[in-house]
């Protein structure tokens, strides 16, 4: 079946390109499932292998497709996308993109903090403070390890079952409270032996951290998470103006 393309208007392997991309982002190709191959898509649009080639490989290198000998070109799953602009729980960021959210691993304890917690929780020497350890999944997949200190003033459950859903909706729901303001810091680390095996990739793999600093009314600090996130798979943006 030929499509009506312009061939005044784009280059056809940028019409092709676009066309594919839609059907992508309309979930017509799904994540994970093979694509037209090139013969096809030459009858489909009616155009050279070279042109169908030039606009699948553009795809490719764009994140949109990958190709696996003996298989063919498939969709890639996308990164997920944050946008920092207000302060959202892991369940809700999922939830916005049809994307189920699980746990997998979720262990609580009481321990001393390291120093720069303690500061900026504002505790005595010697004072401990809840450390909760998540690992959550999007549709079953690993995709990022939550480290959170929260303050004492807050008392929870010492169960580690009851840290498998939102922890914001938890603490709301035990201490009505809740996080209003925070502060993000983002860098860039390698993943070593520990982060490897629970977000199942590879030894020095690229790990998005982000430090997360939030406050209850009032500005009283309630929570210190260090996020460790698969880079493959998430990725934050900021919009600016001016």
């Amino acid at each position: 079946m030929s499509l009506n393309f312009n061939k005044e208007a784009p280059p056809l392997y940028s019409q092709i390109k676009k066309d594919i991309k839609r059907k992508i982002k309309n979930s017509e190709y799904k994540p994970g499932e093979k694509i037209p191959s090139e013969k096809e898509l030459q009858e489909i649009f009616d155009v050279s292998r070279i042109t169908v080639r030039k606009a699948v490989l553009e795809l490719v290198e764009e994140g949109y497709l990958s190709r696996q000998r003996g298989i063919g070109t498939i969709v890639r799953r996308q990164k997920i996308e944050e946008k920092l602009s207000k302060v959202m729980t892991f369940t809700e960021e999922m939830q916005i993109r049809n994307i189920k959210p699980s746990t997998k691993l979720a262990k609580i304890e009481k321990l001393v903090p390291e120093h720069e917690i303690a500061e900026f929780m504002q505790l005595a020497e010697g004072v401990e403070v809840y450390r909760i350890t998540r690992l959550r999944c999007a549709d079953g997949e690993p995709i990022v390890l939550f480290i959170t200190y929260l303050n004492p003033v807050l008392s929870l459950p010492l169960t580690d079952k009851s840290y498998y859903g939102s922890l914001y909706k938890l603490i709301k729901k035990t201490n009505n409270k809740e996080v209003r303001k925070a502060a993000e810091y983002i860098e860039a680390i390698i993943a070593d032996n520990n982060l490897a095996e629970k977000l199942d990739v590879e030894i020095g793999s690229a790990i998005l951290k982000t430090t997360r600093r939030g406050y209850a009314d009032h500005e009283n600090p309630l929570e210190y998470t260090e996020c460790f996130y698969r880079a493959d798979k998430y990725r934050y943006f900021v919009e600016l103006n001016r």
